[in-house]
């Protein structure tokens, strides 16, 4: 009579993870069911998870994460199984929980790490969301103005200050709705944030787009509709965007800051790596002009022109200017919510419309060490992503200073 087989070992086949504003999800591939444990330790802070008879199958020994809530993961190989270590910068609360198999994902264990003291219940469209192995795409929204400095004036009351930073709330509560997005907005109150500052959210954030919102004035009254406008390098596209420019620019002076103090990160505009981020900002303009007019929300053209919150910006970045407040049609719009609600709506249907074409790279990296470099990346953003610095990336590529990269390139992103 011939022996049992033997049941196949669950082998941890990659470690990924995703950084949310409020936890950070590290999700474990599996190549079989397992059954599992978790414990939490302190002395260093960590959150372990044995599977039990497991084994430490493809995955990279080390995974960094340096995102302020979790350091990195670690993969030990332990007689009673594959251990899991997720380190953490300080005890915090945490959940795991099981996945079956979907479509071409394996079998999971996620840990969810809360940024406080109360851990969060997934819900049930972040189960699919989890599922369908996405993703989130992160989008960062920039209500332009804000505290002492109101912005435009519609009829003498209404401020733009406020209208921006109400639509840029509905648009961030649309997309946190439709699932798949993480948010970040620049301010969320009536407060002041400089033009440097506003650019540091944005890039500290990891986003994948950049939205700033603002309202429009003309010496002609007649002047009505939205206007979209994209970054360009070599200067506005006309006298109108220029003049418009210069005025938005100089909302920083009202802070007392300088909008020309950040002139040594301006300088990024002269690399060549910007021309992709120009190409896709243009097609976030197009989607948005498309939407916006399909939707029957607004007449709306685009433009390009140098605002200094776009420049050097590590991400597609497009500047919508909402109506005119000096053109009575445009204020009585905007002072309706609904009105309000249904431009939200518009520029989220822009954002799935954008994404659909661009979709964020899967992190395949995790499975092979490797990336493959794909259009509009750079050094600084691969490093980011995988926890390295740029030196560090250069070191493992044996990169020169001014060596540049390619679209299919293939990068080392672990030791090996």
């Amino acid at each position: 009579m011939c022996p049992a087989a033997r049941a196949a070992s669950p082998a941890v086949s990659a470690v990924r993870y995703w950084t949310a504003p409020d936890h950070t999800r590290v999700v474990i591939d599996l190549s079989e069911e397992s059954q599992y444990s978790t414990r939490k330790l302190t002395d260093p802070d960590r959150v372990v998870v044995l599977v039990v008879g497991g084994t430490v199958g493809e995955a990279p020994p080390t995974t960094p994460v340096g995102d302020g809530l979790v350091e990195r993961v670690r993969l030990n190989q332990l007689e009673s199984g594959a251990q899991v270590v997720v380190d953490l910068t300080k005890a915090t609360a945490y959940n795991v929980f099981p996945l079956k198999p979907y479509r071409e994902k394996p079998n999971r264990i996620v840990v969810d790490i809360f940024r406080g003291d109360v851990e969060r219940p997934v819900s049930a469209a972040e189960h699919r969301e989890i599922e369908a192995g996405l993703e989130p795409r992160v989008v960062v929204i920039d209500p332009g103005h804000g505290g002492e400095d109101p912005g435009t004036l519609g009829n003498g009351k209404l401020k733009e200050k406020t209208i921006v930073l109400d639509i840029a709330t509905l648009l961030a509560d649309e997309l946190k709705s439709r699932g798949g997005y993480v948010v970040h907005l620049t301010r969320k109150g009536d407060y002041f944030v400089g033009l440097s500052k506003r650019k540091q959210i944005a890039n500290d954030s990891g986003g994948d787009i950049f939205i700033s919102i603002h309202a429009n004035s003309a010496p002609n009254r007649r002047a009505v509709g939205s206007e979209v406008f994209f970054v360009s390098p070599r200067g506005a596209s006309d006298q109108a965007a220029r003049e418009l420019a210069n005025r938005e620019n100089a909302c920083d002076l009202v802070g007392g800051v300088s909008p020309d103090a950040d002139s040594d990160v301006l300088s990024i505009l002269v690399d060549l790596k910007m021309s992709d981020n120009v190409d896709k900002s243009s097609d976030l303009a197009s989607f948005v002009m498309q939407r916006l007019k399909a939707s029957g929300t607004s007449a709306c053209t685009a433009k390009q022109a140098g605002f200094v919150v776009l420049k050097s910006l590590a991400m597609p970045s497009v500047l919508v200017e909402v109506g005119f407040l000096t053109n009575s049609d445009d204020v009585e719009r905007l002072r309706k919510s609904s009105y309000r609600r249904q431009y939200a709506e518009a520029l989220a249907d822009a954002v799935d419309a954008y994404f659909d074409r661009y979709a964020p790279p899967q992190s395949e990296a995790v499975v092979t060490g490797e990336h493959k470099v794909a259009p509009g990346e750079t050094l600084w953003s691969i490093a980011r992503r995988y926890g390295l610095s740029v030196a560090e990336l250069r070191e493992l590529n044996g990169l020169a200073e001014d060596a540049t990269i390619q679209v299919d390139q293939v990068l080392a992103v672990a030791r090996s």
